[in-house]
Order: C-alpha cells, then structure tokens, then sequence
C-alpha cells in the first residue's frame, strides 16, 4: 500500500510538473549543435525582454513540418540561441552568449499551446520563468502556425 501512495504521488509530482505551467521536465538538449539552423534576428530594443541577437535551430524530428509550413510532431525541438549586441560602427555582431530559450512539442500541454518551455543560461541550468507569460504570451500570437514564428526562406 505504501509502494501504490508513493507512485501515485511522484505520478502526481510529474503531472503537475508538465502540465501546471512550470515544465520543470523539460530538459537542455545537449545536441542542439547537430539541429538545423532555420532563421537569425535581431532585437535591438534594448527594454525589450529578448534584446539581442537570434539564432534558431531545429531537430530533425520538427525538419519537415518546419519546411512544409505543418503542425509539428511531438518531439519537435526549437532552440533559440540569444547572444548580447555589440555594435561597433554601425555593425551588429554577437557578443557575449546571454542565454537559450527552448520549445518542445508536447501536445498533451494544452494550455501552453502543446509546446513546453524554458530558458536556460549559457552552462544549461533552468532559469525561472513562466511560460505562459513569459513565453506564449508572445507566440500566442503566431498561434496558426503552431506558435512558431520562424518560417522558411522562400
């Protein structure tokens, strides 16, 4: 009886974890280095929350989608990579790395569009933010192209 409360509370624990807003299970992918490179921006507000400049990648599991302009499969992947402007005569170049804002489809997530995220700082540790304010409420936008603003190059 004691085994059966406790797999129900960390069932509990993970399930509040996924789907209670704070997507504590979602984790740095190491790889992202191997993803696809697919769009770079540039945010030059300097109060805006994403200052900086812009590089996303992509799994191969999200590739497809991704090209086709489809929803993405669960397992889908965006890593954003968000480097500190230095500008130096009018150039704009990266500067110090500032940290790593990722999306993971999971569909089962509904109120956060069926995607988890987080941000991480540059050695991979979670920072705390919340992503429904912090995250969807900017992709909300975008929410007919499956809360993905990058598109392919045409």
């Amino acid at each position: 009886m004691k085994k059966m409360v406790l797999l129900a509370l960390a069932t509990l624990a993970v399930a509040t974890m996924a789907i209670g807003g704070t997507q504590q299970g979602l984790s740095f992918p190491e790889d992202w280095r191997t993803y696809q490179h697919i769009g770079s921006l540039i945010i030059t507000d300097k109060n805006h929350a994403l200052h900086g400049i812009h590089h996303f990648y992509i799994n191969k599991k999200g590739q497809d989608a991704f090209m086709k302009g489809e929803k993405y499969p669960d397992g889908t992947i965006i890593v954003d990579s968000v480097y500190e402007i230095e500008e130096n005569g009018g150039i704009l170049n990266e500067g110090r790395l500032a940290f790593f804002p990722v999306m993971k489809k999971n569909s089962r997530i509904k109120e956060t569009g069926g995607w988890e995220w987080a941000a991480f700082s540059p050695d991979g540790k979670m920072l705390d933010k919340d992503p429904q304010k912090d995250c969807l409420s900017c992709h909300d936008a975008v929410k007919d192209a499956d809360y993905v603003f990058s598109k392919p190059l045409k």
